[in-house]
This record gives C-alpha cells, structure tokens and sequence, in this order.
C-alpha cells in the first residue's frame, strides 16, 4: 500500500481498502473542499453506511481535548467490526512556518463572510505563535515585537483583521492551548490501539518536519488534496486538473457526462475555486434532469460569470435572504466604484421581480406550484403557465431555469414583506439623492431592513 498519495489516487486505495489493505491511521490535508469530498468516499469503505450510527465518531478538532481523542481510540467498538475516530479540522501540524498561510486562510474566509472560520484561522495562527487576543486587539497587532510577525499582519492588510479580532473578542473565542498535542498523539499512534480502530484526521495545512506526519507516513496513509492557488502556467494546469477529476466524479455519480468543451466553458465563467465550481455544477445537474449529458449550451444559459457580474451576486443573496452575503457583495461592488444608484437599482429590480413571482404563485394559474418542485416537474407543470402571460420583468428574457430559481426565492418572503421592500428602497433612493448620508450606510440599512439580521 502507498503511503503518501494524491487525492487523484483516491479510487486505487478505496480498491485496496474493499480487498481488506487498511491502515491504522488516515490524514487527508490541503482544500478543505477536497479532503470533505474525499472523507465521505473513504468513511463509507471503512464502515457500511447503515453502521456508521455506532461506528463512527466525529470529533471537532479545535475543541477536544487531545486525551479525550486517544481515550476514544482506545476504546472498542459496539459492534464488533471496524470504526473509525475522524478528527476534523485538526492544528496539530501547525508550526511556525504556517503563519502566513494560516492568515491568508483567514482572510479569504473573511472575503467569503465565513467569519467563524476566518476566527479558527486566525485563533490557530496566535497558538502556534504563542500569543493571545489581548496582544492582537485594539490595534496592538501593529506593534508586536516580532518584526518577522508584524510584517506578517501588514502584509495581508488591516481593515479585515480587527474586524476578524472584534469579532473573536466579541464571540468570546479563545486562543487553542499551545501545548504539543501533536507529540502526544504521535506516541499513541505508536503504541497502538485496537484493530477494528481507525484514526482519521483532516486539516488544511501539514508541517511536514513533524514526527507525526512522518509516523503516518511509515504506519498510515496521508492523503495530499493540495491545489496550488498561484497564477503560474503549472500552478493553473494543477487547478484544472484537480476541478476535471472532481467534476467526474461527481458526474460519475449521477450517471452523467460532460460533452466537449463543457469542462472550457464551465472553468471560464468560474475561475478556479473548487467550491464555487461544484455548486455550479450541481446547478446543471439539477437542470438538464434525465438528460445523460450536460452541453455547453446548458452552462451559457444556466451558470453566471461570477468572476464577472457581482451584482448577479449581490441581488440572489437578497432573493436568498441571505444578509451577510448581500452585505458582502454590497461592500465589494462599492470598493470597485459601482456607482450607489446603480446598485439600488439592481436591487429594486430584484424586489419587483420577487412581487411579480408571488402574485403568479397565488394566482389560480399559479397554484401548483410548491417551492420544493423539481426543475422538471417545473417545465412541465409551471412553465406552459408562465409562457401564456404577456411578457413582463419576470418572465421577458429569462431562461426557464433562473424562473424557476425566481420563484424558490419569492417564497422565503410574504407579499406584504417584499412590498414593505419596495418601500424601504424607495426612502434609500430618496436618501442618497436629496439627504448627503453616507451611500454605503443607507444601502445597508436597506439590505438589512429587507433581509433582517
């Protein structure tokens, strides 16, 4: 059996795995979207679905006490076959060298408003340099003694790391014990536990100088679900190749394929993030139904340039309700000089559009229609309907299948609620013409007076 492996490797060791090759100890490190995707596949071949209610524990690896985690090792099964102890999101192989790419993980957590990971990023960061939020906070970050460090905060910004910092102050976070767990488990690793026992540890980021990496290595499987994030021509082919094997795979799965130039077009619009990649693919999944193959066709009419149209962004979060994500994409097309009115008008539409789906969804002709309908069930029952109505801004231009995602998104307000909305953006409106106030103050007053908090 191979010990250290890529995740394009994956489908060789579940094969080893289903012919009785398994190993004490798994480590799956790199994208997180990746080691996920690949943890379900490898949890599934080391314990029948059916038995992983008793055979399966999950361990929040920023929380449990380490002796926790080997007592749990320790212990055997319920049902006299293999069980697996999976420690998620573990920092025992952080050291020093992993600051920067531990505060670069932050940042872009914070830029997708995940801000309870860009917290875990940043709190893991301070442990590794044995420092707390007391000598972070306030702007104290600034002033550090380690020269080495402080260039390290400066380099990646500040505005987004004191809110990061107030936010874990707010929460009342605290800073992982600084302790060398990864010494304490390798030892336990070492002295064995029983067989029907499996140690699985996922993290996003591996020294590999330490002594438990290089005991997996030798007794265990570390599986690498590294992407490189540079612009290099080699770093790029790397995305390309890890987004093509995840895209059949998950294709594989649902009796799918992709027809020529799909995978071209598909990257094109979405650029290289794994995550954004695959909710879009599931978009056209979902969309071409019983159809056997997704064509380039499909993902021109289906999948937006989200590299490209932040305003796109911007008006589905409204119509998901989401805040955070609206007020996100809100900040962004700000700093890119997208002028106020032109975004307030982005979102006026967007409301109208949601009145316009919900006055046909409680008409007679819209009665069918049940915000858990399946885009097929969609065409054939719904659509005939709305193709009978004089065009109007729902139905005039729009392909069938952002319908359909028009009407899931009206149904997460009331009529009276999206007409209060109306109102609420015509006083914004109002406001940025005539009051002076701040425009990025009154549109979040607006985004978050009609999505809530």
């Amino acid at each position: 059996m191979t010990n250290e492996i890529s995740y394009k490797d994956i489908p060789e060791l579940l094969s080893e795995i289903g012919k009785g090759e398994v190993a004490p100890v798994y480590l799956l490190y790199g994208d997180e979207f990746l080691y996920k995707s690949a943890f379900k596949s490898l949890l599934d071949a080391l314990v029948p679905p059916h038995q992983q209610g008793l055979n399966y524990e999950a361990i929040d690896g920023t929380r449990e006490s380490i002796y926790e985690i080997i007592e749990r090792l320790n212990t055997f099964p319920l049902i006299p076959c293999a069980k697996v102890i999976a420690v998620h999101g573990t920092n025992v192989f952080y050291s020093t060298v992993a600051v920067d790419d531990l505060l670069h993980r932050s940042k872009k957590a914070f830029e997708r408003q995940e801000l309870k990971e860009s917290a875990r990023h940043l709190l893991h960061m301070l442990s590794v340099v044995g420092m707390s939020l007391d000598d972070v906070k306030g702007g104290n970050w600034q002033r550090v003694s380690d020269k080495k460090l402080r260039e390290s905060f400066r380099k990646h910004d500040s505005a987004w790391l004191d809110q990061v910092i107030a936010y874990c102050v707010q929460e009342k976070m605290t800073v992982p014990a600084s302790q060398d767990d990864a010494e304490v488990l390798n030892d336990a690793v070492i002295a064995g536990y029983p067989q029907t026992n499996h140690l699985v540890l996922t993290t996003d980021f591996v020294d590999k100088r330490r002594r438990l990496y290089k005991t997996i290595n030798k007794i265990g499987v570390a599986i690498d679900c590294s992407v490189p994030k540079g612009e290099r021509a080699a770093d790029k082919h790397q995305q390309q190749e890890a987004l093509k094997a995840h895209m059949r795979e998950t294709l594989r799965k649902v009796g799918k394929g992709m027809a020529p130039g799909g995978f071209e077009a598909l990257y094109e619009k979405i650029g290289p993030d794994i995550r954004s990649f695959s909710n879009e693919l599931e978009k056209l999944i979902a969309f071409v139904g019983v159809r056997n193959e997704i064509l380039p066709s499909d993902i021109e009419a289906v999948s937006k340039r989200t590299k490209q149209d932040p305003i796109y962004e911007m008006t589905n979060a409204i119509g998901e309700r989401d805040t955070r994500r609206a007020l996100f994409f809100l900040g962004s097309l700000l700093k890119k000089n997208f002028f106020p009115l032109q975004v307030l008008s982005a979102a006026t539409n967007q409301i109208r559009k949601l009145i316009l789906a919900k006055d046909f969804t409680r008409s007679q002709y819209g009665s069918s229609w049940r915000q858990d309908l399946s885009y097929a069930a969609f065409q054939k029952m719904i659509l005939p309907e709305l193709q009978k109505r004089e065009p109007d801004l729902f139905t005039s231009s729009t392909h069938p299948f952002a319908l359909h995602m028009t009407l899931k998104q009206s149904d997460n307000y009331t009529l009276e609620e999206l007409i209060g909305a109306l109102a609420t953006l015509l006083d914004a409106d109002l406001r940025l013409k005539r009051s002076g106030q701040d425009a990025k103050i009154v549109l979040e007053h607006a985004i978050i007076s009609i999505c809530g908090t």
